[in-house]
């Protein structure tokens, strides 16, 4: 068998985004003739045959003239022109169904927290006057799901789980879906601005594109109604300063960003100064097992594609 070259991007030096050596050794005593690579962005061009990691985009797969396999170590593939592998016959896999219980629960967290007012405690207790009485200040918003109306703007693998946990709650369920199979009352990105008044709770799971960019802007927030709105998505689906105004006006009531449209965050960013805005740094998948789970997805598919079996691929998008 030949000998094979892994390029890959894990070189952050984050947890998530820096292989164990344990996965290393174990790829090499399945696949004594492979070698992982870090990638060298400015040098590694003809010889890229296989790609593992997060980071590649359009202007690096025109750089690689002889690629044949992206594994992605995420899900979303917004930066890749999908066509452009088609053409080129070049196979891309995912790693889809590694990072979704992580953002359900995370989802669910906020949720619950939001219900039952969770984040006016913190305020409260910033300003060391966490109380009874203090409390009783946001009474009319305390409540608990039950017959609470969320909308789902994404239905994939996230939305369809968490789907079924908040309907366990009493939720009603509302989803934004190009896809048919939604069980639950489904419309389009079009119907966006005519839904969105009539659901308490909004979580945004959309991709980015061309159609979905900035989709979250001042026409959409000027239309929600004392909401919550959680974006686990995309950064650069949510206009950030219409949605401070949309604070600033009642029109939310409170919002939780796990993505934003500049990464990392600014430290002097409004949005970090903002009591009514939940924000965690894009952790909503962070998983400790996430390698464990990588190294079954990653070898069953290298296996496959040493073999020329790619039917057999999993999570195979082209």
């Amino acid at each position: 068998m030949k000998a094979l070259t892994i390029h890959h991007d894990f070189n952050l030096g984050l947890k998530l985004y820096t292989i164990p050596k344990t996965f290393l050794e174990l790829i090499y005593e399945k696949f004594p003739n492979v070698t992982l690579k870090d990638i060298n962005l400015e040098t590694d061009n003809n010889n890229v045959e296989i790609y593992f990691g997060n980071r590649i985009d359009n202007f690096g797969i025109s750089k690689y003239i002889n690629l044949k396999w992206i594994h992605l170590g995420c899900v979303g593939y917004d930066s890749i022109d999908i066509e452009e592998l088609i053409s080129r016959e070049i196979i891309m896999t995912n790693s889809s169904g590694l990072l979704t219980n992580s953002m359900v629960e995370h989802l669910i967290n906020v949720i619950t927290n939001f219900s039952r007012g969770t984040h006016f405690i913190y305020q409260l207790r910033s300003k060391k006057s966490l109380n009874r009485k203090n409390f009783d200040l946001y009474f009319d918003n305390i409540t608990n799901l039950k017959n609470q109306k969320v909308l789902i703007c994404g239905y994939g693998d996230v939305g369809s789980k968490l789907s079924k946990f908040l309907e366990l709650m009493g939720m009603e369920i509302y989803t934004i879906s190009r896809s048919k199979s939604s069980p639950y009352k489904n419309f389009t990105l079009d119907n966006l601005k005519s839904i969105i008044s009539k659901v308490k709770y909004i979580v945004n799971l959309l991709p980015l594109n061309n159609e979905t960019e900035y989709i979250f802007n001042d026409q959409i927030f000027q239309k929600m109604d004392k909401a919550y709105f959680i974006n686990v998505g995309r950064g650069k689906t949510v206009d950030e300063t219409a949605l401070l105004q949309a604070i600033d006006k009642k029109n939310i009531i409170a919002a939780a960003l796990d993505v934003f449209e500049s990464e990392p965050l600014n430290n002097n960013s409004m949005l970090l100064k903002n009591q009514n805005i939940y924000i965690t740094p894009h952790i909503a998948g962070l998983d400790s097992n996430y390698w464990k789970r990588q190294l079954d997805l990653f070898t069953h598919n290298l296996e496959y594609y040493m073999l020329n079996e790619y039917l057999s691929l999993k999570n195979k998008i082209t």
